[in-house]
């Protein structure tokens, strides 16, 4: 065993063993609670490091050479996993699974089988490839890329270090190889979070653009569906009652003609605001056209949506005027019914509100909130 002689030296080497161990567990943690599987497999390369480590230490610098090799291997993937948005890269990436699957394993098998020291020319050959990566990949990976740049500086220079020293057999240089990848294994940490939460930002911003309507900020229709049917199943299994309501916003072509389509394209907006302000928690709505919108009351009978929730939304639209029209209101019509128990889809059930609503539409009465029963729904 080769351990340092100065007792400093020995507590650096310690310290530095010890930080790579706390970014290992860092990693473990973020990647099982936030399913990134490429901090799991920084997570394995930390491993191979503190192995590597060991090994010098031990005095077996050829098993510490195969070990450096495979800790490059795997970084190769990680690095792999981190540049994946880049579609330029794409045969890059390719001679990099090639480097990291194939040619790196090999040698590492050759090197020990042979007693020969080959992660010197590795180690540069593997630096070439990263190097050629990232700047291809740098205009496209920022502010994140320059943790991961410094990472695989330091990993390089440990490597090509390392490789330098097993040439003449020499061990020494152990603490500037564990300093190199402990800076290699916390600043590509901090680069594979950083990337990880924007990439998670992405995504969200992309669920959210297939389940929210953008103008209304309301349900897409088909979320809408689904979750009529969801109720449906309630209703099923323990007599949950649910209220449909399709709401007609009556003056949109009337303020559009007069105001202009600045203040027309407000009106719509403008509703579902006033309609989400009172529904409760649990009920949802949903944009079906420029001028109707649907809500899904849970836990209420067709009276009891009536008097709370349908003949709120007309004094909501009636409580202050339109932003860019001082003089004007919002002018609702309501049509609800119960949820059937039948197997109706519910774009068929809205079709028939819908077609409901057309006739109140076209022949309007004082009568903003019709209640229909489920035979005038399903006839």
């Amino acid at each position: 065993m080769i351990l340092p002689g100065d007792p400093e030296e020995l507590v650096a080497l310690g310290a530095f063993a010890g930080a790579q161990i706390v970014v290992l567990c860092f990693s473990v943690i973020i990647a099982n609670a936030y399913r990134e599987r490429a901090l799991l497999v920084h997570g394995a390369s930390i491993t191979l490091a503190l192995l590597t480590v060991q090994l010098i230490v031990g005095g077996s610098a050829l098993l510490a050479q195969a070990a450096m090799l495979a800790l490059l291997a795997v970084d190769g993937m990680h690095l792999r996993e981190l540049v994946s948005h880049a579609g330029a890269l794409r045969t890059l990436r390719r001679v990099l699974i090639v480097t990291c699957v194939a040619v790196l394993p090999l040698l590492a098998v050759v090197g020990h089988v042979a007693s020969v020291p080959l992660l010197l020319p590795a180690a540069v050959a593997w630096a070439t490839v990263v190097t050629v990566i990232m700047l291809r990949a740098w205009p496209q990976s920022q502010p994140w890329a320059s943790w991961l740049v410094a990472g695989q500086l330091a990993l390089a220079c440990g490597a090509i270090w390392q490789g330098w020293h097993s040439l003449d057999g020499s061990q020494d240089g152990v603490i500037s190889l564990a300093l190199l990848l402990s800076v290699w294994a916390t600043t590509t940490y901090l680069s594979s979070v950083w990337r990880s939460r924007i990439s998670a930002e992405t995504r969200v911003r992309i669920d959210a653009r297939n389940t929210i309507d953008p103008v209304t900020g309301l349900l897409m229709p088909l979320i809408f569906y689904d979750r009529v049917e969801a109720v449906r199943s309630l209703m099923i299994r323990y007599g949950h009652p649910s209220v449909l309501l399709l709401i007609h916003v009556e003056n949109v072509a009337r303020l559009t003609a007069e105001f202009g389509p600045g203040v027309g394209e407000s009106v719509l907006p403008e509703a579902a605001d006033r309609i989400r302000g009172i529904l409760r928690e649990g009920d949802v709505a949903a944009r079906l056209s420029q001028s109707r919108i649907a809500v899904l009351a849970e836990g209420m009978a067709t009276a009891e949506a009536a008097g709370n929730v349908a003949s709120r939304i007309l004094v909501a639209g009636m409580k202050e005027p339109l932003p860019l029209a001082a003089t004007e209101f919002l002018h609702f019509r309501i049509i609800l019914a119960a949820v059937p128990v039948d197997d109706m889809p519910p774009k068929a059930l809205l079709q028939r509100m819908a077609d409901k609503l057309d006739e109140q539409v076209r022949t309007p009465s004082e009568r903003r909130i019709v209640t229909l029963t489920g035979e005038e729904l399903l006839a």
